[in-house]
């Protein structure tokens, strides 16, 4: 009987070692497993990802810009839509819309190659402009290609970033060159045109001054697009000297002396415009200002 004990004290005796090893390899093995889980975990969270707002291009269209262009040259497109895709900050903005000017300038550079006629190149990329942010167009005439962004396209962007840089520089943008355009300032919607090369300042409706009042403190809040809005400026001031204008003379400087009077300018913008208004007061000027050019009885030559 004793002998039957003893065996039998034995027998708990291994089971309980056997049960308890097994324990300490089950839990020996599931650290490693959570850890080794964890790990894929943070490896996937420092991935870069993609910006939903942006629309990469098609197969479809990859095939056919491969057709027109040299295959450096699309891959230059592809690549810089995908830098688009991977901007979260108004920083990540600046850098790849800055990028986007050497970038801008070897496509022009390829399609004025294959099409020296600037609206036929236009109308064979015209696909693209169902694409994120480019469009294809022309100017002078249409004897030269371009390709433009869609501003309207990349403040979407900017509304899915980290910081306001962006959103103020593109909201300043749409407003002095409307809904696309190109890095260089082409013609601001603060000037009305009448023919391809001229027409008239619209100097007295209030949107000359909204732009120097809100490009001049977005440059004191940001460096980001500072030199991108000093060029804006510069252009403004030009068509602001420009000597047809589509209001009336008093219309005219009650602008000019409301930019004047708001601290909203450099010393030089001031200076300038200083000039132009006393200019204007005179009224001397040789060939002649006009005003009230939006009046078809005003018989204005829309100069160039």
């Amino acid at each position: 009987m004793k002998q039957l004990l003893f065996c039998f004290s034995i027998c708990l005796i291994t089971a309980a070692c056997s049960n308890n090893s097994k324990k300490e390899d089950s839990d020996s093995i599931k650290p490693a497993t959570e850890t080794a889980g964890k790990q894929e975990e943070k490896v996937t969270d420092t991935l870069p990802k993609r910006n939903g707002v942006v629309r990469n291009f098609t197969p479809d269209q990859v095939k056919k810009l491969n057709k027109i262009l040299p295959q450096k040259t699309v891959e230059l497109m592809v690549a810089y839509m995908d830098s688009l895709s991977y901007v979260h900050t108004d920083k990540d903005f600046a850098r790849v819309y800055h990028s986007g000017r050497k970038v801008f300038s070897d496509i022009e550079e390829a399609v004025s190659k294959k099409f020296p006629d600037g609206y036929s190149g236009m109308e064979a990329l015209s696909f693209i402009n169902k694409s994120f942010a480019f469009r294809s167009s022309c100017v002078a005439e249409c004897t030269e290609f371009v390709l433009d962004y869609s501003f309207l396209d990349l403040q979407k962007l900017a509304q899915y970033t980290k910081g306001e840089a962006d959103d103020d520089f593109m909201a300043l943008k749409i407003l002095a060159e409307g809904d696309q355009g190109k890095h260089e300032p082409g013609w601001l919607t603060f000037f009305e045109r009448t023919w391809d090369y001229g027409g008239g300042s619209l100097l007295g409706d209030s949107n000359t001054y909204k732009f120097l009042s809100g490009s001049f403190q977005v440059i004191k809040k940001s460096d980001l697009f500072k030199k991108d809005l000093i060029k804006l400026r510069e252009r403004a001031i030009m068509d602001m000297e420009h000597r047809i204008y589509m209001f009336p003379k008093p219309v005219v400087l009650a602008e000019i002396n409301r930019i004047l009077k708001t601290k909203i300018l450099s010393y030089p913008e001031a200076n300038r415009i200083l000039l132009l208004k006393q200019s204007i007061e005179r009224d001397q000027e040789e060939p002649a200002l006009q005003f009230n050019c939006s009046d078809p009885e005003s018989n204005c030559d829309w100069g160039g």
